[in-house]
């Protein structure tokens, strides 16, 4: 994923605000246009850094102006539950799973034994992209599943008060708006940018600190992150080499807000299933569970495994809502290279060279 920077409107200095009219600020999810020019090229093909965040985290408008919240083409959602209320969970369980087998005919563990997961189907669109809030009742964007950019999500604030704005791809992810009464002053047009300028650099400053991470031996962590939602898409170490019988844990980072995946399998076989988080068709059963059953330890993968090379260790987040875990073990059986991707960032991809 790729990050920029660009100055937006989030604030505009009010002469008169007994008499202000009502105004749009900008919101963006996920960082504004041009935002990282200052990483290098090698640094983002490398990293594919991205920012979770919303900018400006924190916006304080009138009562009756719109906050546009422009989302582009990354994946997030606007969810402003009433006051005092929380996000959507992200995943959510259903029926039971059923008839899926590996490339070797076999059930894998999960099928008839445990809840399929799935998105939320509130999160699915649909819904209007222009709406009004007073903190009574949920307003959500939803999911976006076209092509190219998604459309803004403008919200008509009515009421005074202080709302959270969630994106709930993205645990951890959330935004402030303050609502003032018409009489009070909000923060001029520059004190805005300068508030935007300090969330940039410092978003740039933990990207480039998450580039830095050195795991511990027999260790890789799927992902980098920093804090203010800052993740870096990439494989920590990219290569890693490892003795026959060694067991690697691979882990999420601690400051993510990032669902990944940890998958082996032949090249042809994991197109397949990565079809991403929002792609059609969406997630599958083998996507977010493990492929063996984790309970009995590392996961064994070896180039006849499941049929075909396959492991998986499914979902892994740091978000307590879901059923996901943080962690999980492989074992390799056997000598040899096994490549493996995030089926969520197909672009994310390390290898393990066993001897």
């Amino acid at each position: 994923m790729r990050l920029f920077l660009a100055a937006a409107t989030v604030g505009a200095v009010v002469a008169a605000p007994a008499v202000a009219q009502a105004k749009t600020v900008t919101v963006y999810t996920g960082p504004p246009p041009k935002a990282l020019a200052g990483l290098s090229k090698s640094f983002a093909a490398k990293y594919n850094p991205d920012v979770n965040a919303f900018f400006p985290q924190k916006v304080t408008i009138h009562v009756g102006d719109t906050v546009s919240f422009i989302r582009g083409m990354m994946p997030h959602t606007v969810d402003i539950p009433p006051v005092g209320g929380s996000d959507l969970p992200l995943l959510v369980t259903g029926a039971l799973a059923a008839g899926v087998k590996d490339a070797a005919g076999n059930p894998f563990w999960f099928d008839g034994k445990v809840p399929s997961l799935g998105l939320n189907p509130q999160l699915l669109p649909g819904g209007p992209m222009n709406v009004s809030y007073d903190g009574t009742k949920r307003v959500e964007s939803g999911f976006f599943l076209g092509n190219g950019d998604a459309p803004a999500f403008n919200v008509k604030f009515t009421k005074a008060g202080v709302y959270k704005v969630f994106c709930d791809i993205h645990y951890g992810m959330a935004g402030t708006v303050v609502v003032l009464p018409k009489s009070k002053p909000v923060p001029s047009a520059a004190q805005a940018k300068a508030a935007l300028d300090r969330q940039v650099q410092a978003d740039v400053k933990a990207l480039k600190a998450a580039a830095k991470i050195k795991p511990a031996a027999n260790t890789v962590s799927v992902g980098s992150a920093g804090p203010g939602g800052a993740e870096l898409f990439a494989m920590f170490p990219s290569t890693l080499h490892v003795k026959v019988g060694t067991v690697v844990t691979f882990s999420m980072s601690r400051d993510t807000r990032e669902v990944h995946t940890v998958t082996f399998g032949s090249q042809a076989y994991l197109t397949t299933l990565a079809h991403g988080l929002l792609s059609d068709p969406l997630l599958t059963q083998q996507d977010l569970y493990p492929s063996d059953f984790p309970a009995l330890g590392p996961i064994a993968v070896s180039p006849t495994s499941h049929g075909n090379g396959f492991a998986n260790l499914g979902g892994l987040d740091r978000d307590g809502t879901t059923p996901l875990p943080v962690s999980g073990q492989v074992k390799f059986t056997a000598a040899g290279t096994y490549h493996y991707v995030c089926l969520i960032h197909p672009f994310m991809q390390g290898t393990i060279i066993v001897h």
